[in-house]
């Protein structure tokens, strides 16, 4: 913690300076370390991992095995250790059928009301049963309900877990029908996300999850015919490659992606895709999107994602289609710091224009019916 605040003044120091700070090194293959957050990766491929939490579970785990042996695909289970000692044979089944395994806790209580020693409690004794089902211990930590808890990062570190989170979700633990949760995923696709899905209910067996193990098999096909491979976590972190742009004080833009959007669409939904050390501000950077086309340019700016938990790592800006003209538009994103004067953060990287901003290299095209096509 005093590492953390002593970082945390360090950068203030320096933004707080005369200059600009100097511009940061060249990037290098995107990693991270035990205690650290995994929820996107940047990759060179059509890549896309799912990854399923609160299994195993009757009858859903097994429905869910059936889906992906059939479609050829491995995806990630993040798994309860109570639920894995009353069915230690799916738990089997599903590693010897090449799926991945990380931990979800004991019995999935909520970190954010625990206290340190309940959570470590909860993360150690799940590994022993997981390694004593698998003969692994898993690396891949996932918080329960996503929400981190006192000293958590901590924790993982001293654990050695890597904290999985995700890019895109279906809000599949509410009432939702297969064609919502398939739809929402695929609005949310792009190369390194990671799809949150469920194939139970924290320590509940029963029917929970049936809307999501259809869900799963209409969507496979769809981001398949989209030329994306499914892979798990472990293989999407394996593809990784530079991030394609890393700004001064350490923030990395891993990615940006939207949605195709008709002309009666009330927003595109612009979604960044940012990894930020625990020194940085949050509260004192601002993210700058310009469009550069026809009857532009459109500037639009918005906050840094606020963190707190897993959900909160990803910004979505969304802007009125009706307000452009048809045509091509040039997508390029800055980031400032300051109180009144705000000054861009230098970058470098694959994305890097001049130093001052990241292009995004796909354009954000307005068709002439002001259709919005949508991104890799």
């Amino acid at each position: 913690m005093n590492r953390m605040i002593f970082g945390a003044l360090a950068t203030a120091l320096l933004l707080a300076g005369c200059g600009q700070p100097p511009p940061p090194p060249a990037p290098q293959k995107f990693a991270v370390q035990p205690g650290e957050l995994l929820h996107f990766v940047p990759v060179a491929e059509k890549l896309v991992a799912l990854s399923f939490d609160d299994g195993p579970s009757d009858p859903c785990t097994r429905q869910l095995l059936e889906v992906l042996a059939r479609e050829q695909v491995h995806a990630t289970f993040f798994i309860i250790g109570a639920n894995a000692e009353k069915h230690p044979g799916l738990l089997k089944e599903l590693v010897a059928a090449g799926h991945a395994v990380g931990s979800h806790s004991y019995s999935h209580p909520r970190f954010d009301q625990s206290t340190p020693a309940q959570i470590r409690e909860q993360i150690v004794r799940n590994d022993a049963v997981l390694e004593k089902l698998t003969g692994k211990t898993p690396v891949l930590m996932r918080p329960p309900f996503g929400l981190y808890g006192p000293q958590y990062f901590e924790i993982c570190r001293e654990t050695g877990h890597i904290i999985a989170g995700w890019s895109a979700s279906a809000s599949d633990w509410n009432p939702h029908t297969p064609e919502e949760i398939s739809g929402a995923l695929l609005d949310q696709l792009a190369p390194g996300a990671i799809f949150l899905l469920h194939d139970g209910k924290e320590t509940n067996d029963g029917p929970h999850r049936v809307a999501s193990v259809q869900a799963v098999a209409q969507l496979i096909p769809q981001v398949k015919a989209r030329g994306y491979r499914f892979v798990t976590i472990p293989e999407l972190q394996a593809a990784a490659v530079a991030p394609p742009a890393v700004f001064a004080g350490g923030a990395q833009l891993l990615g940006v992606q939207w949605p195709e959007r008709t002309a009666a669409s009330k927003g595109v939904a612009i979604r960044m895709h940012w990894q930020l050390p625990a020194a940085f501000v949050r509260s004192s950077a601002h993210v700058w999107v310009t469009l550069a086309g026809a009857g532009g340019p459109f500037k639009f700016d918005c906050g840094l994602p606020h963190g707190g938990d897993v959900w909160k790592e990803t910004e979505t800006l969304k802007v009125p289609p009706p307000a452009f003209q048809p045509g091509s538009y040039a997508m390029s994103i800055a980031l400032s710091r300051g109180n009144r004067n705000w000054r861009h953060l230098p970058c470098s990287g694959a994305w890097t224009r001049e130093s001052k901003a990241a292009a995004v290299p796909q354009p954000f095209v307005v068709a002439p019916n002001r259709t919005v096509e949508a991104s890799p």
